[in-house]
Order: structure tokens, then sequence, then C-alpha cells
């Protein structure tokens, strides 16, 4: 099991690293904002509203908490450099007190989430949302471990009864599909869609947008209350 300063350390040396070009993580962020955007009112919602509190866990170098503050809302971060253990500590958020909580790529770092999603339903307002990103084992289990900070793997159901045992509800788990046509979350095969009928990955040039964005990882929308 890694330690906390273990966790710390790769984490600030994966921050030096190209995915985390400064641009690239603009861009790649300002397009996570509109699909959780399109995801909200694709489900009936009215979407990431101005004035409304977001707080994201697993916040990395804060680039999406900036986008959403951008656009409006009033957004904070929260990871492991804010000498927080999603673990075992509880969060510095008033209780009922959040719109919408994210997490993107972050339960799956967790051994045990029970005190995770615990402390998203206290800070969450009842009205609130909560939306996870996360790697699907079922088709990424090939390279899932290259990652030494995985340790707990999900695919679309099990994620979807662990919500449920938190009471969470109106869970909604579909591929993360970023900036696509809403039907496709709604085709009956779309984890095998995504994975293997989009071809390309979302980086390639010169490849027609439709056929870009293979995914591999799961994306949930939950509401705090019936």
């Amino acid at each position: 099991m890694p330690t906390n300063k273990e966790l710390l350390n790769y984490n600030k040396n994966l921050l030096t690293t190209q995915k985390y070009n400064k641009e690239l993580q603009f861009n790649l962020k300002k397009r996570v904002f509109i699909t959780f955007d399109n995801l909200l009112k694709n489900r009936g919602y009215k979407g990431l509203l101005e004035g409304e509190k977001l707080l994201d866990l697993g916040s990395a170098d804060n680039t999406f908490v900036n986008v959403c503050n951008e656009n409006g809302l009033i957004a904070r971060g929260l990871d492991i450099g804010d000498n927080i253990n999603f673990e075992k500590d509880k969060l510095p958020i008033k209780t009922n007190s959040i719109d919408i909580v994210t997490g993107i790529s972050i339960i799956e770092h967790l051994y045990s989430p029970e005190k995770f999603l615990s402390e998203i339903k206290r800070v969450l307002k009842p009205s609130g949302f909560l939306i996870l990103v996360m790697p699907n084992w079922r088709y990424s289990w090939r390279s899932y471990f290259d990652d030494p900070t995985h340790v707990r793997p999900y695919t679309e159901t099990s994620i979807q009864k662990l919500l449920e045992s938190f009471n969470f509800y109106n869970n909604y788990v579909v591929p993360y599909l970023v900036m696509k046509p809403a039907w496709m979350w709604n085709l009956p095969f779309k984890f095998f869609f995504a994975k293997w009928i989009i071809p390309f990955r979302g980086n390639m040039k010169y490849v027609p947008k439709i056929l870009k964005g293979s995914s591999s990882s799961i994306l949930t929308l939950s509401t705090n209350s019936k």
C-alpha cells in the first residue's frame, strides 16, 4: 500500500509531465466542463449554472476549478497536496453547502471509498449532484496497474451498486465520452461502442471528430436525494 508521502511525491512528479502542460490541460478541461454541462442537461437538469458552488476532489493542478470559476461558478479544489487523506479525513467544507461535487480519476486511487463518499454526502446540498470519472476495469485491465497508484478497479456494474449502497440516487452510469452526441450515452451497448466502435483516441490529428474519442472510462451522475 503506497504511503501518503509516496503518493504525494508521485503526484508532484506527475504534475511536471507533458500531460499537465498548461495549455493542453486548459483545453481539455474546457471540453470536460462542456461535457459535464451536457450530461446534466441530457438528464433533464439545468446544467452547470453561474453562482453554484462546485467542489472538485482530486483537483491536481486546479485547471478544472479555474475553468469553472471562469464560467461563473464558485469552485474550489482539494487534493493530496492540500494535506487531505480522502480515506480518513473530514473535508474542510460545511455540511449541505455544495451544489456539485466532481471527482475526475480519484476514486480508483482509494482502497476504501467509505469516508470519501460519506463526506461527499455530507457536504452536498440535498439538491446536489455528484459527478465521477474512473477507468472501466472491463476495458482497461491490461494497463490498469501501469499507474502504481491505482488500487481499486471498478466496472459500470460495481460503481452503480456502490453509489446505491451510499444512498446516491438516479445514478446514470455511461461511458466517459467527451463532447460527443448525447445519443451515444443511450445506446444499449454503449460501453462496447465507446471502446471499440469509435476507432481513434481523442489526441489523433487529421481524423474527423466523430471518429475520435475512444474511451475505456466511466462517467457517473448521481443526485443526493430522490
